[in-house]
């Protein structure tokens, strides 16, 4: 598939006419107005459905196949250009242990802990260092 792109404004409207010239001969114009496009628009245009693995980066494949279309191109729009960095807890360790200080029982405090992705130790130090705080002021 080869594409060939030209950018023209006609009066305040700036327009992008894409021709796509298909193998199997003929051709098709599209006409995306700049000012109201959106990654759904493009997507559509250039006619990506099903032709995913041809079409996006690897990167983006690799997106769209864990989550779909949609949450695919929601991250490409806000955080196209960025690095993300997922650590490796999900929840912050000060809200496990407001979870954890809820109780007294050690036992359900090491759950609590386990289940949030934290040790036991780790959480009674944060509850510890809070308490010793408090003591301060």
């Amino acid at each position: 598939m080869t594409l060939y792109k030209t950018l023209y404004t006609t009066g305040f409207t700036a327009f992008i006419t894409v021709t796509i010239l298909l193998e199997r001969g003929g051709g098709m114009m599209i006409e995306i107005d700049l000012d109201n496009i959106n990654e759904e628009v493009v997507y559509k245009a250039f006619n990506v459905d099903g032709n995913e693995a041809e079409a996006l980066n690897d990167s983006y494949l690799e997106l769209y196949e864990l989550i779909g279309r949609d949450a695919m191109l929601k991250l490409f729009k806000y955080f196209r250009g960025d690095k993300i960095d997922c650590p490796m807890k999900l929840y912050r360790p000060e809200f496990i242990a407001d979870l954890a200080k809820q109780t007294s029982d050690r036992r359900e405090r090491a759950k609590i802990a386990r289940a949030g992705g934290y040790t036991t130790k780790f959480i009674e130090g944060m509850l510890n260092k809070r308490r010793k705080e408090n003591e301060d002021d």
